[in-house]
This record gives C-alpha cells, structure tokens and sequence, in this order.
C-alpha cells in the first residue's frame, strides 16, 4: 500500500505543482544541477515562497540554493534477451534532492542525495536500486582562470561517448575524484584523478575509495571564439584489478588517446571523433580503436524545428587469430542510453548505421530514428550496455539486427516533462543463429519533475 502510494504521489506532485501558475519563464534546470543560474532572483521583486526557496541570501554574493527532481519510469519488455515469450514490465523511481551553496563567487558547496528504487523487476539490474545514496559532494574554488574540484561527482566530457553520468539508467554514475582546470574561455585544460564508487543497493553502503578501480589523466579543449569549431584532444588511463571480455578475464591497464572535432557550417551541424586504445591486459598487449561521425542538418522556422540525423560508427573488436593481443574496445564510462533507452548493445566490437529525423514544436519533440547493427569482428561477441559480454561469439555472423524506435516528449513547462519511447529489434542472422531469434519491444514512459 505504502509503494502504490509513494508512485501516485510521484506521478501527480508535478500536476499539483504546474497549475499553482508558476512564473517559470526564467528558470533553466540543467542535467547536473550545480550549474542552474538563479542570481536573478537577487533583484527580482514580489518573491513566492518557491522563489524563496531557490535563493536563501547570506549577504552580497553569498546564497543558499534548494531544488531537486522526482522521476518516475513505467518499463516494459517484451521477448528480453530475444527469448521468445520472456514478458516483464515494472517501475523506476529516482529521487534526488540538493543543496548548493556559492560564497563570494568563488566557492561552491555541493551536495546531493539520491534515492532510486524499483518494484515489480524480477532480477534488477546494479543501476536499478539504490535506497539512499550520496550522488555528488564537493567542494570547489574558481579564481582568474584556475578552478579546482574535490569530492563526488557526476562525470560529464564532451559528447559523453567514454565518460559520462549514464542518466538513462536509474542510478547515475558517480566518481569521487580531484579536478584542476585552468580556463580562459578559449583554451581550457584540465588533469584529473578519479576512483569509481561501486554501487550497492541498500541505504549508504556504496564502496568509495575501494582501490580496484583507478582513472586518471587529461581531457582538453580549444574553440574558435565564433568559429564554431571546437577541438577536444585527451588522454586518459583506466587501471582495473579484473576485466572480462569475450578474450578472457584478467587486469588491465588501458591508456586512451582521443581527438573530437565538432562544430557548424551553415544548417550543417558535426561531430567527428576517434580513439586509439593501448596498454596491458594480463600477459597480453592491447591494441584497440574507434571512429564515429555524427551530422544533423537543421532547418528552424519561428517556433518549430526540422533536423535530419546521421550517425556512423566503427567500434573494433577482437579478433582471435592473435593469441597475445585484445582488440575489444572498451568505452570507459560511457552514457548509459547510448542507443536508446532499450540499451541491448553497448560500444565494443560494433558498427552501426544511424539516420534519425527530429521535429520540435513549441513544447514538442518528436523522434524517429532506425538503427541498423553489425559485429566489426566475426571473432568477438556482442556487449551489452554496461560492456558486458551479453552474447558470445558462436556463429561466424555479423549482422546483429535492426532497432526502429520513436520517442514523443512534452515539456509541460520549465518544472515538468512527460516522455514515452518505443523501441523494436528485429534479430539478425547473428542472434537467430544462437538460438534467440524473437524480436524485442521495448516500451517506457517518463515523467519527471524538477524544482
């Protein structure tokens, strides 16, 4: 009675809230909240008690900001794991709650509470549940051009291809870690350490600091200043006590080297990026890559928007003729959505075909994309979202399938969204020859609320 509760209060609060009226024309909530703006209620006049909330002043350029959000997502499979007749549905919840403190424009005090539960999945998933969690705490200091973080963060580089927050999933990513940035709005650099907390499901027993996992190095960036070019050049290390991949299972140390262009000619919208991967897996070297090439031309009129999509990847695999080298990609930390929210195939050993078509008018958005998936090596096997290996190599077929999908999202206001996504796989010879041909649907409907 208590959850059935609990699910109706977080699907209907965003209602209650909406039709007070509220003036929202000015707030902009971002993914990660400790870069919401709200300074300009400093000077705003006949203040509501909300406006007071978001902005509690300590004196000149000392406040004390509160918010938070509530999602709540419906899920259902049909044929999971493309096992005929294998039917489940159940429903995510995920709170989070925080409190940003700023002192004289150059401190930051962050801290944010999650919780994230699920009911009715028969086996969930590690970022499924997490009772009570500490999703970000630190501390940061910007001067001139100098920044510096420590603390619990969630991670956001680039275009999220190897590190990234993993919002899609119900429990996000998050590191404890110290960043140095320098900054001068054209070159930025940055040099970081990070240990991966290891998420647990029950109330405030995440390992933090566990030692088993280690990630460091450099991510960069130069733009045009009204170019639109922008460069991104990085190189990262990952240190791991135990691996696994389709080549077996052992430590590793994986060094990467990445270059993303990305930018604007006319209506033209790219993004381009490559990766070389080397290092040691057990006795073995490593010798692994990927290229990607993203294009979206956009034509605006007044209040709607037309945008027509491609995107391609090569993302290397292994292949077994060499006894003393892995070629599997690994994509680090990637976002956790990263085809979709059916997530059945992660970034190793893939190549994908991805044309889409986008219309967004006036608090509308509305996505049809198709997705056609290849093993780039007969030799490995396909890897699930979080990089595990979900179907081993057992056949010498390369076609994975095709994944059709459509997403409908209304943006009630600047507070509230409601989204549904549809998803369907048709298997390829590869999974129809391991003995999993039924086709997959995959459906979810979010509402989320933010405040």
């Amino acid at each position: 009675m208590i959850k059935s509760l609990l699910s109706i209060w977080c699907f209907l609060f965003p209602f209650v809230f909406a039709a007070q009226g509220q003036k929202d024309n000015e707030y902009a909530f971002g993914l990660l909240r400790q870069s919401d703006d709200v300074t300009f209620l400093s000077i705003k006049k006949n203040k509501i008690w909300y406006d007071n909330l978001k902005y509690i002043s300590f004196g000149d350029s000392t406040y004390l900001s509160l918010g938070g959000s509530l999602r709540g997502q419906l899920e259902h499979f049909t044929n999971q794991g493309f096992q005929d007749r294998n039917t489940d549905a159940w429903w995510l919840n995920r709170v989070l709650v925080h409190a940003d403190l700023r002192i004289d424009d150059n401190w930051q005090f962050f801290a944010e509470l999650g919780s994230s539960t699920v009911w009715s999945k028969a086996m969930p998933s590690p970022v499924d549940k997490d009772e009570l969690y500490v999703n970000q705490l630190f501390l940061s200091y910007q001067g001139n051009h100098l920044k510096v973080v420590m603390g619990r963060e969630n991670p956001d580089y680039g275009a999220r291809r190897i590190i990234a927050f993993r919002e899609g999933p119900n429990v996000r990513r998050f590191f404890d870690n110290i960043r140095v940035i320098w900054d001068d709005n054209q070159w930025k650099f940055e040099a970081f350490y990070v240990q991966p907390a290891i998420i647990n499901p029950n109330v405030l027993d995440n390992h933090v600091l566990s030692g088993k996992e280690h990630f460091y190095g450099t991510y960069n960036s130069w733009n045009s200043k009204g170019k639109n070019f922008n460069l991104d050049y990085y190189y990262v290390i990952q240190e791991r006590d135990q691996s696994s991949y389709q080549f077996g299972t052992a430590e590793e140390i994986r060094y990467s080297l990445g270059l993303r262009g990305s930018g604007s000619v006319g209506k033209l919208n790219y993004d381009l990026e490559g990766i070389y991967q080397f290092g040691d897996f057990g006795k073995a070297s490593i010798s692994a890559w990927t290229a990607s090439v993203k294009l979206n031309y956009i034509i605006e009129n007044d209040n709607e928007s037309f945008d027509f999509g491609l995107k391609t990847e090569i993302i290397s695999g292994d292949n077994s003729n060499s006894e003393n080298r892995l070629e599997t990609f690994n994509a680090l930390y990637p976002r956790g959505a990263y085809f979709g929210r059916v997530a059945q195939f992660g970034p190793s050993n893939l190549v994908d075909f991805h044309p889409s078509f986008t219309y967004s008018v006036g608090k509308w958005f509305f996505n049809l994309d198709y997705v056609a998936f290849w093993r780039h090596s007969e030799d490995d096997g396909v890897y699930g979202a979080g990089l595990n290996l979900n179907f081993e190599d057992v056949n010498d077929k390369k076609f994975i399938g095709h994944q059709y999908g459509a997403v409908i999202n209304w943006q009630v206001n600047k507070f509230f969204v409601l989204e549904v996504e549809a998803n369907y796989i048709e298997s390829g010879s590869f999974l129809t020859e391991n003995g999993l041909g039924a086709d997959l649907f995959h459906f979810v409907f979010t509402s989320e609320f933010k405040f």
